[in-house]
């Protein structure tokens, strides 16, 4: 091969990372560092990826029936209060740009489909050469990353000598103050909305919502009630794990709910704070977070963070949550991992001196693109209206790969032109 193997260690085996992984894995020898115990599981609800990195995640041997894929077509948005419905969009336009599939599944299969695209025998990932090597380090906690040397220091003293460091440590990134200063770590802030999150399963969901949302027969769509009013409430829902789950997002200011801005991220809902953010929403809706209980209700404060001057730092480069984190409100947040992570496609040839050049052009396209929908999507949380929703559609879906991105940039042209 031209170059040779890089060792390249990746914090956070999240979904940014071990997709990352894969990628990586294909030339260069992969560390996979986690700070959680064991062969981490994702919790949480179901996620969606764009049709503009599944064509890439099959080229790379991802599986849609392990991961529970369901192909959406359409997205239904109603008003929350009375049940009517305002706008339906069919994503069949939308192929001219991009002709591959939007994905429903649940993050904790994704996960697992990542992991073994990370992790699996060659001959089960589609790997095209078997050169790399990948070992995964878990409970390991990073202390220091010395940016340009490429050590990473752990917490028990051991010291793991890398030619390129990959910070795939989510929202609360211990890799991105040693990229972009101690002000970028602390702006991933509260953006002062939370959303409760719930997967009912197929057998409890009301016959109605079932015949309307789970329907094998019917369009796999992306449902959305909106309040129309000040409060800018939202139910997000649609099925995953092959109709078995269906999923929902209940999103309100942390006012009406009670969240204070300090508390953790992540925590326990309860029902009682779900039933009272939306009483005033259709029966249909009521129906549905009628069956839910304080056992299956979680609540996430979603956080919004500014775009970063940079991603790179020397030899250190910042992916995923940990370089864009963004709220939900365009369903971009792992569509934009993964369009990171096939990124590092431009590292297949690469050598130790080449790394920081190499990052300088991954940084030129992934840092404009995740930074432009960083604020599409701020400005659809702002106003949740049809309108404001779906304003960024076509931006946020055309995205022609890292490769075509940098030879229209060095001709001087869009980036993405739609």
């Amino acid at each position: 091969m031209i170059g040779g193997h890089l060792k390249v260690t990746i914090v956070g085996a999240g979904l940014a990372g071990t997709i990352a992984t894969r990628v990586l894995r294909e030339f260069h020898d992969v560390t996979l560092i986690e700070r959680t115990p064991s062969t981490r599981q994702e919790f949480g609800a179901a996620i969606n990826m764009g049709p503009t990195v599944t064509s890439w995640l099959e080229s790379v041997g991802f599986d849609r029936k392990k991961a529970g894929s369901l192909v959406a077509t359409q997205s239904r948005m109603y008003s929350g209060k009375s049940g009517e419905e305002l706008q339906k969009i069919d994503m069949a336009p939308f192929a001219q740009h991009n002709p591959s599939d939007w994905l429903f599944q649940h993050r904790a299969d994704l996960w697992s489909e990542f992991f073994r695209l990370a992790t699996g025998p060659a001959d089960e990932v589609a790997l095209k050469h078997e050169d790399g090597s990948v070992r995964c380090i878990w409970n390991a906690e990073v202390l220091d990353i010395d940016v340009n040397s490429g050590d990473v220091t752990l917490a028990d003293g051991r010291v793991i000598p890398s030619d390129l460091v990959i910070g795939a440590d989510g929202i609360r990134s211990v890799v991105r103050h040693k990229v972009v200063g101690e002000e970028a770590f602390r702006s991933a802030r509260p953006s002062g909305s939370s959303a409760f999150r719930l997967t009912i399963p197929a057998e409890i969901v009301p016959k109605a919502s079932a015949d309307k949302f789970l329907n094998r027969e019917a369009p796999v769509s992306l449902e959305v009630f909106l309040s129309l009013d000040s409060s800018n409430r939202s139910v997000v829902m649609y099925p995953c794990r092959d109709f078995q789950l269906l999923n929902m997002a209940c999103i309100a200011p942390d006012n009406v709910i009670g969240v204070e801005t300090e508390e953790s991220w992540f925590a326990k809902g309860r029902k009682t704070d779900l039933d009272r953010c939306f009483e005033d929403f259709c029966p249909e809706i009521k129906s549905l977070l009628g069956v839910a209980c304080d056992d299956t209700v979680n609540l996430w404060q979603l956080r919004d963070q500014d775009p970063l001057p940079t991603y790179i730092n020397g030899r250190t480069v910042l992916i995923g949550d940990a370089a864009h984190a963004m709220t939900p409100h365009q369903g971009q947040g792992g569509t934009q991992a993964v369009e990171d992570a096939a990124a590092f496609q431009l590292f297949a040839h690469a050598t130790r001196a080449t790394v920081p050049t190499i990052l300088k052009d991954f940084d030129r396209v992934r840092r404009t693109r995740a930074s432009q929908i960083q604020n599409n999507t701020r400005e659809a949380h702002e106003r949740k209206t049809p309108e404001r929703l779906w304003k960024h559609s076509l931006y946020n879906w055309t995205y022609p790969g890292i490769n075509e991105c940098l030879r229209r940039l060095n001709a001087g042209e869009e980036m993405i032109d739609v």
